[in-house]
């Protein structure tokens, strides 16, 4: 399994910023068309027959790859009156049991955030701290903090196997419907409907709703090999559709990422109350 660190993390940015645009009321990456090297060596797996079955399909393929980038993107009638419609994040992150690396970026109604992980140190860039400013923090101290222990608890991942691993407790239905090129490869297509009441982790974009989702149905393409493809997390709110869409690509590819320089960052320390 994968480190803790690496699943707050992947948790904490997006949550965080729907809870705002929530409160106040992607077409993805680059196609994921297989060059000859990934070709050549992929484990083609059989269709999955239920979530813990794909769950195990996605992690094994995950952590081959190694590396992945993701963009999360909200739809729906809540999105639209949230003012959150579009293209909301963009991730690159690396898979490996140690020196997790992560950087996120987003721009929800007009407010930028960043989010970068390096070398067990996590750098925060949020709306008010100023233009090239980050708090620097250790995953304790964000564990500890109120306003970003809720996201860490609610949601245990963005992590596409982690999370289909954490609903499976929820799944009332669990169908594979067939093939379909979708980003570039012959993708095995699953739809999977959950209850949320069972729910112990929130898919990902859903932290914010705090338990007011209905019926939930979580639409997969999935790639030969195992790696996620495209996941759609349709849901609904006080009669008000909620669409997520997570496209993901450039698996195995380098992460370039970069620690913010020392006259950028702000310990945590430093602005703790």
């Amino acid at each position: 399994m994968r480190s803790i660190p690496l699943r707050r993390t992947w948790a904490l940015a997006p949550a965080g910023l729907l809870t705002v645009g929530l409160s106040a009321c992607v077409d993805g990456g680059s196609p994921q068309s297989l060059d000859s090297d990934r070709a050549a060596e992929m484990v083609v797996v059989e269709p999955a027959s239920d979530a813990a079955e794909l769950a195990e399909q996605m992690q094994a393929a995950q952590e081959k790859a190694g590396t992945t980038h993701m963009e999360m993107s909200y739809g729906g009638e809540l999105a639209d009156r949230a003012g959150m419609s579009g293209n909301v994040a963009a991730l690159d992150a690396s898979f490996t049991e140690q020196d997790a690396e992560l950087r996120m970026s987003m721009d929800v109604m007009g407010m930028d955030m960043e989010v970068i992980v390096l070398d067990g140190t996590v750098y925060l860039a949020m709306p008010g701290q100023g233009e090239g400013t980050y708090v620097s923090l250790s995953f304790d101290e964000m564990a500890a903090e109120p306003m970003l222990a809720g996201p860490l608890e609610s949601m245990e991942s963005m992590d596409a196997a982690a999370q289909v691993e954490a609903m499976t407790g929820a799944v009332t239905s669990f169908e594979h419907t067939g093939t379909e090129r979708v980003g570039g490869v012959d993708a095995s297509l699953y739809t999977m409907t959950l209850d949320p009441s069972r729910l112990e982790t929130v898919p990902a974009g859903l932290a914010a709703l705090g338990g007011q989702a209905g019926e939930t149905t979580v639409d997969y393409a999935v790639a030969p090999d195992g790696l996620p493809v495209e996941i759609e997390v349709t849901t609904e709110v006080n009669g008000e559709e909620l669409v997520v869409e997570s496209v993901f690509s450039r698996w195995g590819e380098p992460l370039d990422i970069e620690a913010p320089t020392d006259e950028d960052v702000m310990p945590y320390s430093d602005i703790a109350p």
